[in-house]
C-alpha cells in the first residue's frame, strides 16, 4: 500500500486540544469502530495504518503525543539524529 503523506503540520499534532484530536474523540464516542475511525482519519489526514492508530490513541490518551511526533520522525531527538546524522555522512 503507498502511503499518503500527512496534511497535518507538527503544530496541530503537538496540541492535544485541536479541532482534529476533538472530531477523533468525537468519532469514538459515538460508537465508530477503530477501523472505521482510522479509514476516516486516514481519508481526511493521509498517512498509513500506523499513523491513523497513533493519531486515534493520543486522541483518547491511550498514549502521548509524543509518540505520534516519534513515529513521523518530528520529536526532539529524531530531529536531532537525523541532524547529527547527516553532519557525520560524507
Amino acid at each position: 500500500m503507498n502511503t499518503i503523506p500527512i496534511t497535518l503540520n507538527e503544530r496541530t499534532l503537538a496540541n492535544l486540544n485541536s479541532v482534529e484530536y476533538q472530531w477523533v474523540r468525537q468519532l469514538c464516542q459515538s460508537g465508530y469502530s477503530d477501523e472505521e475511525i482510522h479509514r476516516y482519519i486516514q481519508v481526511c489526514f493521509g498517512g498509513d495504518d500506523t499513523f491513523a492508530d497513533l493519531l486515534r490513541k493520543v486522541a483518547i490518551k491511550q498514549t502521548s503525543h509524543y509518540t505520534l511526533l516519534q513515529y513521523l520522525g518530528w520529536a526532539p531527538s529524531s530531529r536531532e539524529f537525523a541532524l547529527a546524522k547527516a553532519r557525520t555522512c560524507c
